[in-house]
C-alpha cells in the first residue's frame, strides 16, 4: 500500500476539526453516542458492544474513503494529507490506546472560488449515487445576526456551501459519515469520521442484561 502523508498543522487548527467532524458522526451514526461500557443504561439494559476494528484498519478505511472524494471532486488520485485524530466516543478527547474510539480525519482541496460550488454539488450527487444518505445541504448566504465587535457591529460571517452524508450499510464496523465544507478562506474541507470502534486489545467487560420482573 502506498505511504501516505500526514500533515502536522497547528495542532489545535486539527483537534477543533476532527473534534467537529466527530460531533457530526455522533449525529449520524447508530452507537457512537456511547463507548462500551459495563455500565447499565438509565433503563437498565446494557449498551449494544461496538464493532471491533483496529486503529490501523480505521485508519485504511478513513483514508480510502477520502482519497476516493478528492478524486471525486477535482480528479486527483494518490496518497492524500490529512490531519487526524482518535477520539473517546463521549466528547473531544483523546482515546487511549486500548479505548473505544472515533476516527476522524480531514483534508483541504485548494479550489478557486468559482468553482467550489459547483465541486460541492458534484459531491453531494456522487455520494447519493453510491447510496448515502444526504441531509443538511446549503448553498452560500450570510449569518441572520451579525456578532457585535470591538469596534462595532462586525458583519455577518458567510457561509459556505456544505452537506453532510451518511454511510450505513454494509457491517457496522465499515460505517462512516462524511462532512462537505466550503471554507471561503481555505477551499472545500472534506471531513471524515468512522462509527465508536472498538481496538482488538479492548478490557473485555462481560455483557449485562436487561433486569427482569422481580429481580431486585
Amino acid at each position: 500500500m502506498a505511504a501516505r502523508s500526514i500533515d502536522t498543522p497547528a495542532r489545535t487548527a486539527a483537534v477543533k476539526l476532527a473534534a467537529g467532524a466527530v460531533a457530526l458522526g455522533c449525529l449520524a451514526l447508530p452507537g457512537c453516542a456511547a463507548a462500551r461500557s459495563d455500565a447499565p443504561r438509565a433503563d437498565g439494559a446494557t449498551r449494544a458492544p461496538q464493532p471491533v476494528k483496529s486503529r490501523d484498519e480505521a485508519m485504511d478505511r478513513v483514508t480510502q474513503v477520502l482519497e476516493h472524494l478528492r478524486e471525486a471532486a477535482v480528479g486527483q488520485g494518490g496518497p492524500v494529507s490529512q490531519s487526524l485524530g482518535y477520539y473517546r466516543c463521549e466528547g473531544p478527547d483523546i482515546a487511549g490506546p486500548t479505548e473505544p474510539y472515533v476516527l476522524s480525519s480531514a483534508t483541504s482541496l485548494d479550489v478557486p472560488a468559482d468553482g467550489r460550488v459547483g465541486i460541492v454539488r458534484r459531491l453531494r450527487d456522487t455520494l447519493r449515487g453510491e447510496g448515502l444518505s444526504i441531509s443538511g445541504y446549503q448553498e452560500p448566504g450570510a449569518t441572520a445576526t451579525p456578532s457585535p465587535g470591538a469596534n462595532g457591529p462586525a458583519a455577518g460571517n458567510v457561509a459556505g456551501a456544505s452537506f453532510r452524508a451518511a454511510s450505513t450499510g454494509g457491517p457496522p464496523g465499515d460505517h462512516y459519515l462524511v462532512a462537505v465544507e466550503e471554507r471561503p478562506d481555505q477551499g472545500i474541507m472534506l471531513m471524515v469520521s468512522t462509527a465508536c470502534l472498538t481496538p482488538p486489545d479492548a478490557p473485555r467487560v462481560p455483557p449485562l442484561v436487561p433486569p427482569t420482573a422481580g429481580t431486585p
